[in-house]
């Protein structure tokens, strides 16, 4: 099994851009964004014995520097040089679920089972042993018709799927079998943000701003794939993140 996480700078002018308008209050700044996601990994490196964090990142010199801090196997964290693969998002694109979808895609294994883990989960015990056709999520949200129609999914899948019943799961922790489809998702992806969403959304934003995960939903439900949740072993810090600094504190030298 192959662990992956992406660590970058961001750009928060961007994130505001695309309806994250709360940008700068869960952010904050990029020395912020690199301790918590740190504190992040140190407790999935403590948790999961056996396993190998692949991160990739645009400073392997400033991840190792806040990984130093904490008592974990260091070993078993290899560091990727990610700064080439950003550049060509530089002027052309601002959409960090973007970002993402071609990082899971280009990290993925084709061999073996790929997770995904975000920078804002604290692992609370060692994943389980699972059938690895299935999928790993942290926890279900909704219906997609459900949710509120001023977030624009609603509208991005009606006009894209005709279908707003099916289930969306948030994607924080994200497991894939070795031959998940990865370019329809993308394709889907793709599909959706090109659907304006500014007559319905109250974010000033013409892209709805978690179109990545809302299409790999869609990919769960029409491949009926069995959709695992994790909830119970990881926390998601995604509203604040810096309590993910406590949540490691265990584990400082």
């Amino acid at each position: 099994m192959k662990f992956i996480a992406l660590n970058y700078n961001y750009n928060l002018d961007k994130m505001s851009d695309i309806g994250r308008n709360w940008a700068y209050d869960v952010y904050k700044n990029n020395d912020f964004i690199s301790e918590y996601s740190a504190a992040s990994y140190a407790t999935f490196i403590d948790k999961n014995k056996n396993s190998i964090l692949h991160l990739y990142t645009d400073d392997i010199d400033n991840m190792k520097s806040k990984l130093s801090k904490y008592n974990i196997e260091h070993d078993r964290i290899t560091y990727m040089d990610y700064s080439e693969n950003l550049k060509q998002y530089d002027e052309s694109l601002n959409y960090s679920f973007t970002i993402l979808n071609d990082f899971i895609n280009y990290a993925k294994s084709e061999n073996e089972y790929t997770v995904k883990i975000d920078n804002d989960l604290i692992f609370k015990s060692e994943l389980p042993r699972f059938d690895e056709n299935s999928i790993l999520v942290w926890k279900y949200e909704r219906l997609v018709k459900n949710g509120d129609i001023r977030w624009g999914e609603i509208k991005i899948c009606e006009n894209v799927l005709g279908d707003t019943n099916f289930k969306v799961y948030n994607l924080g922790l994200f497991g894939l079998p070795a031959n998940y489809e990865k370019h329809e998702a993308k394709k889907v992806m793709e599909d959706m943000i090109s659907v304006d969403i500014s007559d319905v959304t109250d974010v000033d934003s013409k892209i709805y701003h978690c179109c990545e995960q809302t299409a790999n939903n869609w990919i769960f439900h029409k491949k009926n794939y069995h959709v695992i949740e994790t909830h119970q072993y990881v926390d998601h810090l995604f509203e604040n993140k810096g309590e993910c600094i406590n949540r490691a504190k265990y584990l400082l030298k």
